[in-house]
């Protein structure tokens, strides 16, 4: 099971897990999504360049584009499928070193939601060089599961069912790999999803506890706290500062 990504849905994502400014276009140039303030440095040039590139590519021998200003700050963008450019492109930025410092420590490499490779292989973001080619079949094949399930009662039992492997080796296997358990990394899925909603939706906190696998507030609120440090309401007031 391969679970594609619109643009649209990636930059939300992105957005919602980094506050970098980001901006989802088709293939033709048309916004279909921004998050954030591209232009708080000015720099109208640097996104023209990028929209013209990305949106009438001469070249497609790169995968991404990364653009710097005076004050050092980066512009990237890339196409969310090479092979198939009509899926549309991203621009993200500004962001800086200590921008990439603080994604580092997010674990975002192993929250699978969030399209990073073109930020893990240019600025050597991701220790393992690059998510896209991190894990092993088997826990490629239990992250889409987990992506596709979270919102259910997603259990391991139900989990290496569907995989048909032993239930010891895989939660070896998933652990090394990834560095959380089976159950963190369901919660670290579910708590990013969750983001994107308190970013763009009225819904009741509990609400969107539920709607993201979550059965109470009260556990949703301290596992959001635990993974961001903030609560999902200091969460939902941050990107309106």
């Amino acid at each position: 099971m391969f679970i594609e990504r619109n643009p649209r849905e990636v930059a939300e994502d992105f957005y919602a897990s980094t506050f970098i400014a980001v901006s989802a276009y088709s293939h033709d140039g048309k916004i279909q999504y921004s998050g954030g303030d591209h232009y708080r440095f000015g720099d109208y040039d640097i996104i023209n360049k990028l929209l013209k590139k990305m949106s009438n590519p001469s070249d497609t021998s790169y995968t991404s584009l990364t653009l710097t200003n005076q004050k050092e700050y980066n512009y990237t963008a890339y196409f969310i499928n090479k092979t198939r450019l009509k899926d549309g492109f991203i621009i993200m930025g500004p962001y800086n070193q200590e921008d990439l410092e603080r994604i580092n420590s997010l674990d975002i490499c192993y929250s699978n939601n969030l399209y990073m490779a073109p930020l893990n292989q240019t600025m050597d973001l991701c220790p393992k060089k690059g998510c896209a080619g991190c894990y092993s079949l088997n826990v490629k094949r239990a992250m889409n599961y987990i992506q596709a399930h979270y919102k259910e009662n997603i259990t391991l039992d139900k989990l290496i069912s569907h995989l048909d492997l032993n239930k010891s080796y895989f939660c070896t296997l998933f652990k090394k790999e990834t560095g959380v358990t089976f159950t963190q990394y369901v919660n670290l899925i579910r708590i990013e999803k969750s983001k994107r909603q308190l970013l763009k939706d009225n819904k009741s906190v509990l609400d969107i506890a539920l709607s993201v696998g979550f059965t109470n507030q009260n556990y949703y609120t301290i596992t959001f706290k635990r993974l961001t440090n903030m609560t999902p309401m200091e969460f939902r007031k941050k990107a309106y500062i």
